[in-house]
């Protein structure tokens, strides 16, 4: 449908795009289209921050030269140099999130057509938080059906991606289908025939885009979040691997039914972290949590004991995050992000940043206890080695460096680190099969808490003091009403508040 503007007011359409997506690219064709068929364009943006804190606003405004003249003359018009509350007409976003800070923003209204994707890119807020951070999409659609004239909306980036292309050319194309604008479907292909790199697969991108939206309007499509909790693969009957087969019939024979996946999965996790021996003794320390458990709990103990205890065990040390990085799935996902081909050749530089207790924690048992508890050596690691490092990783001396340190599993099990996180372990284990005794939900609870400690340096630091906090008030007030309650709370708070000041307060206030 078709829609008709005031001849005495421009078009005014807003872009919000996040950095790569192309949204100078797509404004600069929103223009060329626009002057090219017989209209005056404007538009001005400012630029977002960096590492995805906000979208750069692009803002754009046409007006028909024809309403222009006086006396035979073009009057040049006065155009406004960003989007007013209430008063754009068009409102593109490349990403899902975006379109939700546009009407935060008030840029729409019920004369707003809002056109955008529902792919994410995590924001930093959400990659930063300790626990589940992504922000909930169903709520955009809340804000749009009663804020908006009309959404379209879809996966506008994984079309462009599907045809090596970029999301301005599919987000073209759906701007060309809602017939918000009055050109011709033809018109927009010209804008992107007429020049620049990869204009066949942006046409292509365009076209699927295009027909995806026409279908859209002819049958609008619930929302599907693009991204959904990972789901653990069911266990085999068998795999290629005889070792691997004995730990299958093993995990059928003595795990429940219920945590046969979850498992299984922590069995690969290990075995990819470390070797086969010691994933079994995952699941030795599995088997001791099945026999105190029960069937009318739904073994919802041993599931949650399962999920954490593989995390803890595949812990991030200097061999883990080295091995990453010599991966040729890692070198796989990067070139994909670039959009470079096979035989391209793509550089990558790596920011490395480790820490004393890293370094010490590299270190065997008895020589990283002496010295992460000397001052003499921090100062000199201080002064000589704190610093930033950035390193070439696709550089042959250095892969080579990175690819050796990652090989060192045999070496793993004798350094302090591993020391230390199977003491964690084992204490945390120990207070779990304390706590059943007394409160089933508790025990639940405690071993919930594992999901606090993750990554390295302050991260994890961070993380094992509230760990340690909520733990030790756990135990100590087991026999309190209401524990399992408090401790779900605080861990819920935990999660969604990095300062650890702020979690000890809330212990604080519910021990009073």
């Amino acid at each position: 449908m078709k829609i008709t503007y005031k001849s005495t007011e421009p078009i005014k359409i807003a872009l919000l795009a996040v950095g790569g997506d192309g949204g100078g690219v797509l404004t600069g064709w929103i223009t060329k289209l626009a002057e090219d068929n017989g209209y005056w364009a404007q538009y001005t943006y400012i630029a977002g921050v960096a590492q995805r804190t906000g979208a750069t606003v692009y803002y754009i405004e046409l007006f028909p030269l024809k309403n222009l003249q006086k006396n035979g003359k073009l009057v040049t018009p006065v155009l406004s140099q960003m989007p007013a509350p209430q008063d754009v007409d068009i409102l593109m976003a490349t990403e899902l999130m975006e379109a939700g800070r546009s009407i935060q923003r008030g840029f729409v209204s019920k004369k707003t057509t809002m056109i955008f994707s529902t792919n994410r890119n995590l924001a930093i807020r959400e990659k930063e938080n300790a626990g589940d951070g992504i922000a909930d999409g169903e709520k955009i659609f809340e804000m749009t059906d009663k804020y908006a004239k009309k959404s379209l909306f879809g996966n506008l980036k994984l079309i462009a991606t599907k045809n090596g292309s970029i999301i301005s050319s599919s987000l073209f194309g759906a701007l060309a289908a809602s017939e918000t604008l009055p050109f011709k479907k033809e018109d927009y292909i010209k804008v992107i025939e007429s020049g620049g790199k990869g204009i066949k697969q942006s046409v292509n991108s365009f076209n699927e885009a295009y027909q995806y939206v026409k279908d859209f309007i002819a049958q609008p499509k619930p929302y599907n979040a693009d991204l959904q909790p990972a789901k653990f693969k069911e266990i085999p009957e068998a795999t290629s691997s005889l070792k691997l087969n004995e730990v299958i019939a093993d995990i059928k024979a003595t795990i429940p039914l219920e945590v046969q996946d979850t498992v299984w999965y922590g069995v690969n996790h290990l075995v990819d972290f470390q070797n086969l021996k010691y994933a079994k003794n995952y699941l030795e320390k599995i088997k001791d949590f099945v026999k105190i458990d029960s069937a009318d709990k739904e073994y919802k103990l041993t599931q949650q004991v399962a999920r954490y205890l593989a995390i803890g065990m595949a812990y991030d040390d200097l061999i883990f995050v080295a091995d990453e990085k010599t991966r040729k799935s890692r070198q796989k996902e990067v070139y994909q992000q670039v959009g470079a081909k096979e035989d391209e050749i793509v550089n990558t530089l790596d920011y490395l940043h480790p820490g004393f207790e890293e370094v010490t924690g590299f270190m065997p048992v008895k020589l990283g206890k002496k010295i992460v508890k000397s001052e003499k050596w921090r100062k000199r690691y201080d002064k000589y080695l704190d610093k930033d490092r950035r390193m070439h990783s696709t550089g042959f001396f250095n892969f080579i460096m990175l690819y050796f340190m990652g090989g060192l599993r045999g070496w793993r099990l004798k350094t302090l680190r591993h020391h230390e996180e199977m003491e964690n372990i084992n204490s945390w284990l120990d207070r779990i099969k304390q706590a059943v005794t007394v409160n089933y939900n508790l025990a639940v609870e405690l071993a919930n808490s594992y999901r606090l400690k993750k990554g390295y340096g302050d991260t994890y630091e961070r993380g094992h003091s509230k760990f340690a906090m909520i733990n030790k008030y756990a135990i100590d007030n087991m026999n309190t009403p209401n524990i399992d309650e408090n401790v779900s709370h605080i861990i819920s708070y935990a999660l969604q508040n990095h300062n650890t000041a702020e979690t000890k307060n809330l212990i604080d206030e519910l021990k009073a």
